[in-house]
């Protein structure tokens, strides 16, 4: 019975964490903006999903191959990838603008995400932290540490500290709100 019952926590668990993901503005890959099916870095692009994904891709791609020194070219094809699920394509773009820009925490992060995704979290928290070092005031780059902590690492205990230095940060912004979400969900999971 126990084993019934912690299959359905976990189903509600993963439920909760769609919903938040989902809730701070789509995949967590540093966004600043959420909502209408749009991710926006600080590098000030964009781009939209859904439409023709694959259409979008080749335009993304061209532009891309047309200046591979244009920071903005490589996060947004990044991002379309990781849109995608095609997480190794994308974390191929975002190393390219890492490597034109190695002070910006979105593309450790992202990095860290897709590496989550793709089962090697151990890699991933790498990113993450080297993504801290860069600027430890950098909110999405904590909540996703904890989210990988918890369920890539099961690490419960350095997931809480993480989720808490992300609501400390600003408990106001959706990913402020976020962290508290994953705050409660892994209190409730503690007393059971």
């Amino acid at each position: 019975m126990a084993s019934k019952s912690s299959g359905t926590l976990s189903t509600v668990i993963i439920a909760v964490i769609v919903a938040v993901i989902f809730g701070v503005g789509g995949y967590m890959v540093g966004s600043r903006s959420g909502g209408g099916g749009m991710v926006y870095h600080e590098a000030g692009g964009t781009t939209q999903q859904g439409g023709n994904g694959k259409a979008i891709l080749k335009e993304l791609l061209a532009k891309q191959k047309e200046n591979p020194k244009d920071i903005n070219a490589a996060i947004r094809l990044a991002d379309a990838l990781f849109e995608q699920k095609q997480f190794e394509d994308a974390i191929k773009y975002y190393k390219l603008a890492i490597d034109i820009d190695p002070n910006k925490p979105w593309g450790y992060n992202a990095i860290g995400l897709a590496m989550h995704y793709l089962g090697n979290p151990v890699e991933g928290l790498k990113y993450i932290e080297l993504g801290i070092k860069h600027n430890p005031y950098h909110q999405q780059i904590w909540l996703t540490k904890g989210f990988i902590l918890a369920y890539g690492m099961a690490d419960r205990d350095g997931a809480k500290a993480a989720w808490e230095k992300a609501k400390a940060i600003n408990p106001e912004t959706r990913v402020g709100k976020a962290a508290q979400e994953y705050l409660v969900q892994i209190s409730k999971q503690a007393e059971k």
